[in-house]
């Protein structure tokens, strides 16, 4: 895989993230204007993960057998049409419908377009290629962060605008005649065949520990800022943000240096101590930003690892069903800190990436092996 067609593939990834983020830094406002309360606001971004879940279960399969690229297309336009409709503002029910259907966009997009870079790039490049992928959402992020920063002040009362730089993105579209479809695979996988694998089962409970605490931490950061720590919400969070790509570009080195799983185990038990020291120190700006270093890169090494475990014609399916796992427990993150206190939200969450990265011991290494 060549340099362009690495950097079309992250642009189509950052644009789910910047979509991704929108309700994340809109947050205040959708509870002013909407007269919700905090629970509700955790809801909406459980009704994207729901979303997320449904486009990740069926497509996924979908891609293994009629080919990625058209299935990746379907999820571009769909989330960032849905994106972008939201800032009409309907009502809330409209706003809940778009952010569901925006998420099937991103479940459409992020497994197949990781499957597709795993499949097309070496071997002894094709763990960090995916981390270099993942990376861009780090990009998406820190642009729906930046465009937060200089523009939503500005609006007030007008804050759903700030929806229609999603439209924005369309402009990736023209860039998809460089994707070469990966289809018509000689032997179709079953679904039932990815049971078959002693791993898949303790992958789903990495997915599912991973999601459930960053979207617990990371939906709810603004807010903590704002209500707890006496920085502007925005600005903190752009900044802890910014160190999620040194966490990247390490774990692309690491994965092809020492190896998938020495990566992950070590980057989520990192995580969980500067979450442990983020509520119980001072030096929380310090903390949050070594959160953002090392859980995603946790996540570059996760998505490198994922397809990896399947063959050609399961990848899809693998990665698809790992990724609905890590919707479920997306789902329920971002309630908890709705129902419990920041402290013992944190607790939950360290917890569950202690368990997750001992799950990766019951999994096989797969840097340098040979996929059929």
């Amino acid at each position: 895989m060549d340099r362009k067609k690495l950097i079309f593939a992250g642009l189509i990834w950052a644009a789910v993230s910047y979509n991704m983020g929108t309700v994340t830094f809109t947050t205040g406002d959708i509870i002013r204007d909407f007269a919700v309360s905090r629970f509700y606001v955790g809801l909406l971004v459980s009704i994207t993960l729901v979303g997320w879940f449904f486009g990740s279960l069926i497509f996924g399969r979908v891609s293994d057998l009629y080919g990625r690229r058209k299935i990746v297309i379907l999820g571009t336009i769909l989330h960032i049409i849905s994106t972008g409709l939201m800032g009409f503002l309907l009502s809330y029910t409209w706003f809940i419908i778009l952010r569901f259907l925006a998420g099937m966009g991103f479940g459409i997009t992020l497994p197949v377009l990781s499957a597709w870079v795993s499949e097309k790039s070496p071997i002894e490049k094709r763990g960090r290629n995916v981390v270099l992928l993942d990376s861009f959402w780090t990009y998406g992020w820190i642009t729906a962060s930046f465009f937060a920063c200089i523009y939503l002040p500005s609006l007030g009362d007008r804050w759903y605008f700030y929806y229609y730089l999603s439209f924005l993105w369309l402009i990736v579209l023209p860039a998809f005649r460089w994707m070469e479809d990966v289809s018509g695979f000689t032997v179709k996988g079953k679904l039932s065949d990815i049971l078959k694998y002693k791993y898949t089962y303790p992958l789903w409970l990495l997915w599912f520990s991973m999601a459930f605490s960053y979207y617990g931490i990371f939906v709810w950061l603004p807010r903590i800022f704002s209500g707890v720590y006496p920085l502007k919400s925005y600005e903190f969070t752009f900044v802890t943000y910014l160190f999620q790509v040194p966490g990247y570009f390490t774990a692309a080195y690491l994965v092809e240096k020492i190896g998938r799983k020495p990566v992950l185990v070590s980057f989520m038990i990192l995580t969980a101590i500067f979450a442990y020291l983020f509520i119980f120190d001072n030096m929380w700006m310090v903390s949050a930003s070594l959160i953002s270093f090392f859980d995603l890169g946790a996540w570059g090494a996760m998505y490198a690892f994922t397809p990896e475990l399947y063959p050609s014609n399961l990848k899809g399916s693998g990665s698809g069903l790992a990724s609905s796992a890590g919707r479920i427990g997306g789902i329920f993150g971002p309630l908890i800190p709705g129902l419990l206190s920041w402290f013992n939200a944190f607790i939950l969450f360290i917890l569950l990436l202690i368990i997750a990265s001992l799950s990766v011991l019951f999994m096989p290494e797969t840097k340098g092996r040979v996929i059929s």
